[in-house]
């Protein structure tokens, strides 16, 4: 027997299979920070995957990427750390946050501050990404405002560079690029987020085969997608084909409208590694 769990993410949609173990192994007691690096590198792809659902769930295309960074003076006021540049995103978000209530303005952010270069792993000069909502920002003369305000002096610690998200499907690149940023350190939180998060559709299912889940015709394979039955993955990612509402089914408009925003796939996926 097996488990097949599917998450819904966005446009996004996982699948995961997993076999079912009736009598699942003690777990031993758990020791924070002794992790092995099997686990660790485990622990980075599922905030990779955890991200990228939350983002694809909660954010659209015109909402920001801010890295704030600091100037000398801005990185002896943190201290000079890691911890220090992160406690400064957060009370920056505060800063943006109340200005938005102000205005009646919902806001959603995430929170993942660096140290690292993501692609040599080299140490780097401390500094926080945030993606936020963009409403109440606007730009002018090449410049970044809230109201009347210029988002530097907003941060007051050095200069904020920002960018909209595009109109992506999937946000999976962007996760995957602000977590490899994080920190190496076992247990750590790769990234933070606001509390009003919409979450991803869940549900499982059992079947009986072990067969390899495989992506449907016509839709669009993402990064994430693997199968190998030595390490027990057995997992897709994927955009499903976009239906015609105007096509009938069973000679019936309404069914057919029914039927748009279903992609037609059971399944799902397992707990991540």
């Amino acid at each position: 027997m097996y488990m097949v769990t599917k998450i819904v993410s966005g446009n996004v949609v996982e699948r995961r299979k997993t076999r079912i173990v009736r009598q699942p192994a003690k777990r031993g007691s758990r020791v924070r920070g002794n992790s092995s690096e099997r686990k660790i590198v485990g622990n980075r792809e599922y905030a990779k995957l955890a991200l990228a659902r939350t983002i694809n769930c909660n954010m659209t295309p015109g909402d920001l990427w801010l890295t704030a960074k600091f100037d000398a003076a801005g990185l002896e006021t943190v201290g000079g750390t890691f911890e220090g540049a992160r406690k400064a995103g957060r009370k920056f978000i505060d800063r943006l946050v109340y200005r938005m209530r102000k205005l009646g303005l919902v806001c959603k952010w995430f929170l993942a501050a660096s140290e690292i270069d993501g692609e040599t792993g080299e140490l780097v000069r401390p500094h926080v990404h945030i993606i936020i909502t963009g409403e109440g920002f606007e730009i002018r003369e090449k410049q970044l405002y809230f109201g009347a305000e210029l988002v530097d002096d907003i941060w007051g610690l050095g200069t904020v560079d920002w960018q909209p998200l595009r109109h992506q499907q999937d946000y999976y690149p962007l996760a995957a690029y602000l977590v490899n940023q994080a920190r190496g350190v076992a247990d750590e939180k790769k990234w933070t987020c606001s509390r009003n998060m919409s979450k991803p559709k869940v549900s499982r299912e059992i079947v009986t085969s072990g067969g390899q889940l495989r992506v449907p015709a016509g839709a669009v394979e993402l990064p994430g997608t693997r199968y190998d039955p030595e390490k027990g993955q057995n997992f897709v990612r994927y955009i499903p084909k976009t239906r015609d509402p105007r096509r009938k089914v069973g000679g019936h408009k309404e069914m057919a409208l029914a039927m748009a925003d279903k992609d037609g796939e059971g399944g799902g996926w397992n707990e991540l590694p």
